[in-house]
């Protein structure tokens, strides 16, 4: 039941998270994925475990108990180095959204990770503008060194209102705040809740693996004296 419910959270998580790819790239989605894949064989697992308990089935109880050791020892590895790694892939993926605005494509510029569409939608959102801030849009090789930002930056948006900017002059007129600190927030939030979960599963695995282990040996011991 609990593996099922963990299940369900981590799916959840994924695809609330699914905006926010072409932006941090696959890297960002490695926790939930890992957890759903050790949630699903958990289930799976649990079923056998519980079929092996309910009918004594040494063998179906050493095949849960190994697994299980596998699986634990999998899990507690992947959360590790997904907590040592998130770091890096911040400061990697702030520069490849960078990169991805002074690139930023027009109206129909090519666009195959959907940058363009997804970055109008977080700026309406999260009522920001730009990855750090603001001018970060001023780099981007379709104004070619204009004060320009896009649309989705102003605060009331109507039709070329990025293009009436001054430099210094924003107040009222766009949000200024960039999105990069506020997409990270949501995503370290939803990293959190997949932490916990992560931790909480461990230690259900483990408390599973010691309670089969010891069926498995009274099993064996009772078995000695029939």
């Amino acid at each position: 039941v609990f593996g099922l419910s963990v299940l369900s959270v981590s799916v959840w998580i994924h695809f609330a998270s699914m905006e926010y790819r072409p932006f941090m790239g696959n890297r960002v989605f490695t926790a939930p994925i890992v957890l759903i894949v050790s949630a699903k064989l958990s289930v799976i697992l649990g079923a056998i475990g519980c079929v092996g308990a309910w009918f004594e089935k040494k063998t179906l109880l050493l095949v849960y108990v190994i697994t299980m050791i596998i699986l634990f020892v999998a899990l507690l590895i992947g959360v590790v180095f997904i907590i040592a790694f998130s770091e890096k892939v911040s400061v990697a993926a702030r520069k490849e959204l960078l990169l991805s605005i002074r690139k930023y494509p027009g109206e129909e510029g090519h666009d195959p990770n959907n940058f363009r569409k997804t970055m109008n939608s977080i700026q309406k959102r999260l009522h920001c503008c730009g990855i750090d801030e603001y001018r970060d849009w001023f780099t981007a090789d379709i104004w070619a060194g204009q004060t320009y930002v896009p649309d989705s930056c102003c605060i009331e948006e109507k039709a070329d209102c990025g293009k009436q900017i001054v430099y210094n002059e924003t107040y009222g007129l766009i949000f200024t705040e960039g999105c990069f600190n506020m997409i990270q927030l949501e995503i370290n939030r939803n990293l959190m809740i997949v932490g916990i979960l992560a931790f909480v599963l461990v230690f259900v695995e483990g408390f599973s693996i010691v309670s089969a282990l010891g069926l498995f040996c009274f099993l064996q011991q009772r078995d000695r004296y029939i």
